[in-house]
């Protein structure tokens, strides 16, 4: 019996839930057409628990069927990561997964944190009636709007005192800075 995507990927997350892993993510890459179509994406505080999850993901899958292509580990960097074709999981001690930032890298992946339902409803096609939160939304977008205003006079002044500083230097002298006239 062979168990593939979303179902691999509960699984996965699962078991590395039993050892205490933090900050359990799927990404769903099913429409990203990439390497796989589930990535798991977990955290551990020391070396020795990352080891724990991925061992105990790697026995747990085994005992229902699912056997990794590759297993690949690196002291180095505090990663371990199993490879079972449709799902991939990792396995970082906290600073390696910050430094990496999968989720960042795969930013376009759906993100499904451990413990939702498979079925969540997506974020953005949720409308909140709360509000304090349209409140916040409306400072946020005020915000940024004052943030690109800013952002585009200073390039103007950049610009500006570039042109100005263009000419300098042409036949002007300047204290301890003669030219001399050759001919």
């Amino acid at each position: 019996m062979k168990i593939e995507g979303m179902r691999l990927a509960e699984l996965a997350a699962e078991f590395a839930s039993e050892k205490k892993a933090s900050n359990i993510t799927i990404l769903d890459l099913r429409k990203l057409d990439y390497v796989a179509d589930f990535f798991v994406i977990a955290s551990a505080d020391n070396f020795a628990q990352v080891g724990a999850i991925a061992n105990n993901i790697e026995d747990e899958l085994r005992k229902v069927g699912a056997y990794p292509y590759h297993t690949e580990l690196d002291n180095k960097s505090n990663w371990m990561l199993l490879d079972y074709s449709d799902v991939i999981v990792h396995v970082f001690e906290e600073g390696t997964r910050k430094f990496y930032s999968l989720e960042r890298l795969w930013g376009d992946a759906k993100v499904i944190q451990f413990g939702e339902p498979v079925k969540a409803v997506e974020a953005s096609s949720v409308q909140t009636s709360d509000p304090a939160k349209e409140k916040a939304k409306k400072k946020a977008k005020k915000a940024a709007k004052k943030l690109k205003t800013t952002a585009r006079i200073l390039k103007k002044r950049v610009t500006k005192g570039k042109k100005k500083d263009a000419g300098a230097g042409k036949g002007k002298t300047t204290k301890g800075n003669k030219k001399s006239s050759r001919k």
